[in-house]
């Protein structure tokens, strides 16, 4: 019969384990540590993140981040774990960070920290984040979010042409009905605007007109006046040119 050795569990009960298998049982626990099966931080903050445990990922893709400062994907994962708490303000310091190593996520940073501005309502810097990730490369999102800021700032041609132009490219259009419906408001918004400034031009116009028409009445009446007062002069002075000589007598 063969003989068993004694091996202590990490909880203190013992087992009996084949002289054969405590080496097979000791490279396990080494490899569990040390080996390809073992987590690291970067592995563990992923895995933390897509178990929906956003505040714990946080701590693990920090010390990753710190490991690796030239990983995209962290600055990635670590910046949805960021917006997930509601971090906004740190989401956004972190994809800016990132900016420098994103690469082929560079357009996707941009967007992000856009649309993490606009949750803060900072609705110019997030235009001009869209706009930056628009002239890097077509995006879609940038494209369809930057018209509704434009949208918010009723800066309707703006927003008119955004729309336009990601409804011409995209092929299935994220909310592409609701878009549509927006869009022929839009054009009825800026056929409104158009024919009330049309209007407004000619009552500017008939309003310059009137006053030139007054402006020439006053100074027709103060021609006139003019006239009158030359006359009542003329006589004066043919009064003034009349001498008469007297005798004084003593």
């Amino acid at each position: 019969m063969r003989k068993l050795n004694t091996v202590k569990r990490l909880g203190g009960k013992k087992i009996k384990v084949r002289p054969g298998l405590v080496l097979i049982l000791i490279l396990f626990l080494i490899s569990s540590v040390f080996g390809e099966d073992s987590e690291t931080s970067l592995s563990t903050g992923q895995r933390l993140f897509m178990e929906n445990k956003p505040a714990d990922a946080i701590i693990w893709l920090e010390i990753a981040l710190g490991e690796d400062k030239g990983n995209k994907n962290i600055y990635n994962y670590l910046g949805i774990a960021y917006e997930q708490i509601n971090e906004n303000q740190k989401a956004i310091d972190i994809y800016n960070q990132g900016l420098g190593y994103a690469g082929d996520l560079k357009s996707h940073f941009l967007v992000n920290i856009a649309n993490n501005m606009t949750i803060l309502g900072n609705y110019d810097s997030a235009i001009s984040y869209y706009s930056k990730a628009i002239d890097l490369e077509y995006n879609g999102d940038a494209l369809r979010n930057r018209a509704g800021e434009y949208l918010r700032k009723q800066q309707y041609d703006k927003a008119l042409k955004d729309y336009k132009k990601y409804m011409s490219v995209e092929i299935d259009p994220y909310q592409g009905d609701e878009i549509k419906r927006v869009i022929n408001l839009l054009e009825h918004k800026l056929d409104e605007i158009a024919i009330k400034k049309i209007e407004d031009e000619r009552k500017r116009l008939e309003e310059e007109a009137r006053q030139r028409d007054l402006l020439s009445q006053v100074l027709d009446s103060l021609s006139s006046a003019g006239e009158g007062t030359t006359n009542i002069s003329a006589g004066s002075e043919d009064v003034e040119a009349y001498n008469v000589d007297f005798d004084i007598v003593d």
